[in-house]
């Protein structure tokens, strides 16, 4: 047993050692590469962002290009930045359906340029929001997609959770106040949403998701009821009165950033800690980055909490 036990301990300690790898690279050659990165979404004024990539080791957050002429053409109309900040460039647009977006930039790292439209809203009627109290806590939250006929959409489900107030942190014994916004897991057994002929997303466990990137494939022209669920978590450490609001978020999206959302999803998962990293999709010319158009509508989900902080 002992020289099995040895053994078993070299077998491990070699593959150790051939697995690990070491990245030489000098610090005075690392050339920056200009990213454009944008999101024109209905409704919303568009900003571009658009920088050189920061090296990892680099304390400075952002790296403008310089002389930056940019022109975003929206049905055949031209904008100009109206205001910038930092390699944030404002414009005075705010995207409707159906635009069809182009933009084109000149700079001291070249030319760019790429093209893109905004999808047509999502339609999602009736919500209704409940707690299922069972074992655990349920929200549950139904919905009907009205999809719209002959058209391909690109949905992307989310649910993002906002926390607001104090806590205890017993090992330090200290309170803690705290004000951040997630998105959130979220059960969905909708075969018509999650199957694999559908879907870009594979869930964990088989149905918990943080996002669910699904195409109409198996709704198309339909009115469609789903239902999807998460189980309300209570920390004893919270001190009352202490904020908890959920909020539904249902995009639809180009395929580009669908393409996009998906590749990142993949390359952050927790395989990528033993493979290779995942190529991320881009559809800009001359630089890195996505420009890709966006609807999105968002539902609060009031509910009665079933329960009140200890403290």
């Amino acid at each position: 047993m002992p020289r099995i036990l040895f053994s078993t301990i070299i077998v491990l300690a070699l593959l150790a050692s051939s697995c690990e790898k070491v990245i030489d690279f000098d610090a005075s050659n690392t050339r920056p590469t200009p990213v454009l990165n944008a999101i024109p979404t209905a409704g919303q004024q568009l900003f571009v962002n658009y920088s050189y990539t920061r090296f990892f080791l680099d304390t400075v957050n952002s790296h403008p290009v310089g002389n930056v002429n940019m022109v975003v053409t929206a049905n055949g109309q031209e904008y100009r930045p109206v205001s910038i900040n930092g390699s944030n460039y404002f414009f005075d647009y705010i995207p409707q359906e159906d635009d069809q977006l182009s933009i084109h930039i000149l700079s001291d790292a070249g030319e760019v340029a790429a093209n893109t439209y905004i999808p047509r809203m999502p339609r999602i009627s009736n919500p209704r929001v409940f707690v299922w109290d069972t074992v655990f806590n349920m929200l549950t939250i139904n919905f009907d997609i009205d999809d719209h006929p002959d058209y391909h959409n690109y949905y992307r489900f989310t649910i993002s959770q906002r926390d607001s107030g104090c806590r205890h942190i017993p090992y330090l014994d200290k309170y803690d106040t705290i004000d951040t916004t997630r998105n959130t897991f979220f059960f969905c057994q909708d075969k018509a949403l999650t199957d694999p002929t559908a879907a870009a997303t594979e869930a964990l466990g088989g149905y918990i998701y943080t996002q669910l990137l699904t195409t109409d494939k198996l709704i198309d022209g339909q009115r469609h009821n789903t239902t999807i669920m998460m189980i309300l978590l209570r920390d004893t450490n919270e001190v009352a009165p202490f904020i908890h609001e959920y909020t539904l978020n249902v995009e639809s999206v180009t395929p580009e950033r669908y393409q996009y959302l998906q590749d990142i999803e993949q390359a952050t998962s927790i395989m990528q800690l033993i493979t290779e990293p995942a190529p991320v999709y881009s559809n800009v010319n001359g630089a890195l980055g996505i420009f890709a158009g966006s609807s999105k509508v968002t539902f609060p989900l009031p509910y009665q909490s079933p329960y009140t902080p200890a403290r």
